[in-house]
């Protein structure tokens, strides 16, 4: 059996760290999204803001570096557009538009099942090991979506289903993203450059989008509150992204999953706690499934992590 590429984990405390603060983040993100699409802010020019705001912020970042990584070259030209593609705009894009028919709690259970779709790839291009446990997770995690989906009485209403439907492209591109970005990162590049070239491109490829849909949001002059609310989510997704490029050069995209536990928990308190969202006995159901899984991953994906620093200790 292969031993997977990108278990070793260099310092596990720091991987932890990041994948918490990381999960935090995009957990708030969803009741932000809904909030902003609630209040007048149109999902394609939302998803503009959000790539073209973080693009600026860490591009200035990186750009002030002036290091070899911030060079541009054909080749990471591809990679950018690649990774703006799969990681930003399709995702971003389909999440936006379901979050004002979605609760920001199903919206974060139903987008964040990336380890269903990222450990499958993971063992297709051999960058992890096949494993009974986290197989059983997957379907773990199957069963909490069909009972999202399935029952007539779990969504408030049953319109929403082809919304729930909708949104699992998002976690399709974000696995794909992953997995392009372990396999094929540019050598001698940093986590600030990766993430301004990604941004930078999935913003010209939103443009067109923009004007032909005439979606552009237009910030107004005293702010207002959805304005305010843009600018903080530009704020948390600059980090984001950052953390994001860190934690998969560090601990490999299937640990980068691993985030989609504290996403979820994250997502429940928020749409609890801003938009008084409850859980009837199907979605309740689905949560303890979707969580169960996650952990089962978890639980195998550390004892992996433990296994490969303790070998490169030992040799």
């Amino acid at each position: 059996m292969p031993k997977s590429k990108n278990l070793h984990l260099t310092n596990p405390l720091t991987s932890l760290s990041l994948l918490i603060l990381l999960g935090f983040i995009w957990g708030t993100g969803y009741s932000i999204a809904r909030f902003a699409m609630t209040n007048g802010v149109p999902p394609l020019g939302y998803s503009f803001w959000q790539s073209l705001g973080p693009a600026l912020i860490v591009g200035f970042i990186a750009l002030s570096r002036r290091n070899a990584s911030t060079k541009i070259s054909i080749s990471r030209c591809r990679y950018y557009l690649i990774c703006g593609l799969t990681g930003i705009v399709i995702p971003n894009t389909s999440m936006y538009f379901a979050a004002s028919h979605l609760p920001a709690s199903i919206l974060a259970m139903m987008v964040n099942t990336v380890p269903i779709i990222a450990y499958p790839m993971a063992l297709l291009f051999r960058l992890e090991s096949f494993n009974w446990q986290r197989i059983t997770g997957i379907l773990f995690a199957l069963t909490g979506l069909m009972l999202i989906i399935l029952p007539k009485s779990s969504l408030p209403s049953p319109d929403m289903v082809p919304w729930a439907l909708s949104t699992l492209i998002t976690p399709v591109s974000f696995a794909v993203c992953s997995i392009y970005i372990a396999r094929y990162r540019p050598s001698q590049s940093d986590s600030l450059s990766l993430s301004a070239g990604m941004l930078i491109f999935s913003s010209l490829l939103l443009i067109p989008l923009v004007v032909i849909t005439h979606s552009f949001y237009v910030f107004h002059f005293p702010f207002t509150l959805p304005d305010w609310i843009i600018i903080l989510e530009v704020i948390l997704s600059s980090l984001g992204y950052i953390l994001f490029f860190q934690l998969i050069k560090i601990a490999g995209p299937v640990y980068y999953s691993l985030v989609d536990t504290i996403v979820v928990l994250t997502g429940l308190f928020w749409g609890h706690l801003i938009f008084n969202e409850n859980l009837n006995q199907w979605t309740a159901t689905a949560v303890f499934f979707i969580l169960f899984a996650l952990l089962l991953v978890t639980r195998q994906q550390r004892r992996a992590a433990l296994t490969a620093v303790r070998g490169d200790r030992v040799s």
